[in-house]
């Protein structure tokens, strides 16, 4: 990946830190206005602090039982500010940084004395390289945005439930299989039915609960990657490998709209066929949706795809069907159910 985005990313990193440190001397000035006795607090943790280096210089040998005893009296001290905090009405954590990741502190990595990259920087590299994941969209487009009201009280054909109930028995399926993640038995999932049935919604609920835990995810649409990978390979461009390493990966591939990608010879089905054997076979999650059904699938790609698929030991098979709720949503000129 191009190190100036990896520079530039880092940059962000260090704007993030001086945001929240501003933001927290913000807060503490506001708290210190109001609970006068936070700052005696804080004045006496200085100079506890100064007191106990002092004694630790001057007594070298008991410096196991001096740092016991400043933790003891830090501990003390923080405790009766959270208290003020609390009878104040503020939050108990109100004094703290706020990190916007806490796995590796807005840094960008994490380990000691060995340092590796977060994954909070690892989808962001992701996503600035490739341009496979747009963030905006899945603030739209989550579980806590999904609203049962779009979808109709058609009864579905073959079927007890009505369009509604049904969608919501798939919502809570894959909230389920989200919350269970990485930890699943099935790690495929394939999303097939009509267009505007709210596959591609489903998918970035998945999606953004699955990167909010910390984990890497692609997203891309089949059409643009599997003009990526052609016109990467006819080219030799060194690009195509990194991408190729990323959609193995990556923890999560999801693959949206399959079937809808330019047709050329073998390429589009020996590349599908890579991808989803390789990431099977290291037992990682690959998320696909389609407008095509089963017969249609098979028709369309190999054999040798088609089991992979259709292989219910690893696959989730999720059929979605019913009335298109873009049509309902267009009128209504809200978010739309793809």
């Amino acid at each position: 990946m191009s190190e100036a985005i990896l520079r530039e990313i880092l940059k962000e990193y260090d704007e993030i830190q001086r945001e929240e440190s501003l933001a927290l001397a913000a807060r503490r000035q506001r708290v210190i206005k109001a609970v006068p006795e936070i700052s005696k607090i804080h004045e006496e943790l200085i100079e506890t602090m100064g007191r106990y280096s002092r004694e630790t210089i001057l007594h070298p040998n008991n410096s196991g039982s001096i740092l016991k005893n400043l933790k003891q009296e830090i501990a003390r001290l923080k405790a009766r500010e959270s208290e003020l905090l609390i009878e104040h009405g503020y939050p108990s954590n109100y004094m703290e940084i706020r990190h916007r990741c806490n796995k590796c502190k807005d840094t960008g990595y994490v380990g000691n004395p060995v340092k590796e990259k977060c994954s909070c920087l690892i989808q962001r590299l992701l996503e600035r390289t490739y341009e496979m994941s747009n963030i905006q969209e899945l603030e739209l487009e989550n579980f806590s945005t999904f609203d049962p009201k779009v979808f109709p009280e058609t009864p579905l054909e073959n079927s007890k439930l009505n369009q509604r109930e049904y969608m919501l028995q798939v919502r809570d399926r894959l909230f389920n299989y989200v919350s269970s993640f990485p930890k699943n038995e099935r790690r495929t999932i394939l999303f097939t039915g009509k267009t505007g049935l709210g596959k591609t919604f489903l998918l970035n609920c998945m999606a953004k609960a699955i990167m909010d835990d910390g984990y890497t995810v692609i997203r891309i649409s089949s059409y643009k990657l599997f003009d990526r990978l052609f016109f990467g390979s006819i080219s030799d461009e060194p690009d195509n490998l990194a991408l190729l390493r990323q959609l193995f990966e990556a923890d999560v591939l999801i693959i949206d709209d399959l079937g809808t990608e330019t047709r050329r010879n073998n390429y589009t089905a020996e590349d599908l066929f890579n991808i989803i054997n390789e990431r099977t076979m290291k037992g990682s999650h690959t998320f696909l949706s389609t407008n095509l059904n089963l017969s249609e699938l098979q028709d369309r790609y190999s054999d040798r795809i088609a089991s992979r698929l259709f292989d219910t030991s690893n696959t989730m098979l999720i059929r979605f069907q019913g009335a298109d709720v873009r049509l309902r949503q267009s009128k209504k000129n809200s978010r739309h159910y793809s």
